[in-house]
């Protein structure tokens, strides 16, 4: 009888059988890994005005982003490039680190602090007097009776009178304020009354006689203010004046007349450097020769003020002092009384 042979005892499972089976293209490992590849060339600068490629790039000389082709670009693209030109900021240096504080210190501080916390408020302090009331305690001192004293009424105490300054002006205007007048009329009729009776001025062989004055006009006022009255005026008038000669055909004469303008109240006043405004108006001057003219001129005494001593306008300038001496003495030369006038109206 033949032998069997005898099975190998089993010793696990045998995977073998799938060493030779391949994977399918799904599950097979990808190489994430790039396959060699020439290197990626670098990117050449574009001109930031025509946008083309630049061998060898200009950079704006103050951001240094931008580069040009050429100064002729830059130029052309500045209108629009400026507005974001900036000069490149340096960095930031990093703050300074501060040492840790020492330990000595910060117990001084805490030492500080808990001083302060254990102060205490004095009550006797002289500003902390509010709350006493609530400490009172009775004394030995005696009971003190408190009288009321008497007050004095208005009606028992004394008047004072005071005397009340006397002010110009109406009386309804005690406090001084402006108050106008006008007194037009009054200053042209004894302007008139004034202004005659001229004497006679010596001149280049015949004489210079004045006439009355004429075409007086302007405005005259005597306001009020602060109490105080005040003189005003602001003029202007014609002297005429009639210049007589002898020659070889016998007496001859010519007319014309010296205007008086911007005459005011500052020409006499001291202190003010105020002239009238005087202007010739004579055409007959040209039939006089040249020096007989010029000493007729000088004789007026129009070119000046004040006028030359010995000329007809130093004649006038007399005139006119007095006249406004007088005018000043008139303190209510329009006959006008205060008790006729009505509170806040004024009468001019």
């Amino acid at each position: 009888m033949a032998a069997v042979a005898a099975e190998p005892k089993s010793r696990g499972i045998d995977y073998s059988k799938f060493d030779n089976i391949e994977d399918s293209d799904d599950e097979k490992p990808t190489n994430t890994a790039s396959p060699s590849a020439p290197p990626r060339p670098a990117e050449k600068p574009t001109c930031h005005g025509c946008g083309k490629d630049v061998a060898e790039p200009k950079k704006c000389s103050q951001c240094k982003r931008v580069t040009y082709c050429s100064q002729a670009c830059q130029r052309a693209d500045w209108q629009y490039h400026k507005r974001g030109c900036k000069k490149p900021e340096e960095p930031k240096a990093p703050p300074e680190s501060k040492p840790p504080p020492s330990s000595s210190s910060s117990e001084k501080k805490e030492a500080k602090a808990k001083k302060a916390e254990e102060k205490v408020v004095d009550d006797g302090d002289e500003n902390l007097t509010w709350y006493r009331h609530r400490e009172w305690k009775p004394t030995a001192e005696p009971k003190r009776d408190f009288a009321p004293a008497k007050i004095e009424s208005p009606a028992d105490a004394p008047v004072k009178v005071e005397a009340q300054a006397t002010t110009e002006g109406s009386a309804w205007n005690a406090a001084g304020t402006w108050e106008d007048k006008d007194v037009t009329e009054f200053a042209h009729k004894i302007f008139k009354e004034h202004l005659k009776g001229f004497p006679t001025i010596d001149a280049a062989g015949g004489a210079i006689d004045i006439e009355d004055v004429d075409s007086v006009e302007g405005d005259a006022w005597k306001p009020v203010s602060r109490g105080r009255r005040l003189h005003m005026f602001d003029l202007s008038f014609k002297i005429k004046f009639t210049f007589k000669w002898m020659d070889s055909s016998g007496q001859r004469q010519i007319k014309g007349s010296i205007e008086v303008t911007d005459f005011t109240h500052d020409v006499f006043a001291e202190g003010v450097a105020s002239k009238p405004d005087l202007r010739l108006s004579c055409p007959d001057l040209r039939v006089l020769d040249a020096g007989r003219k010029q000493a007729t001129e000088a004789a007026l005494g129009h070119k000046s003020w004040p006028p030359a001593a010995g000329t007809a306008m130093k004649a006038v300038e007399e005139k006119l002092k007095s006249w406004a001496a007088e005018y000043e003495k008139a303190a209510d030369p329009t006959g006008f009384s205060p008790s006729d006038e009505t509170p806040g109206k004024q009468n001019n």
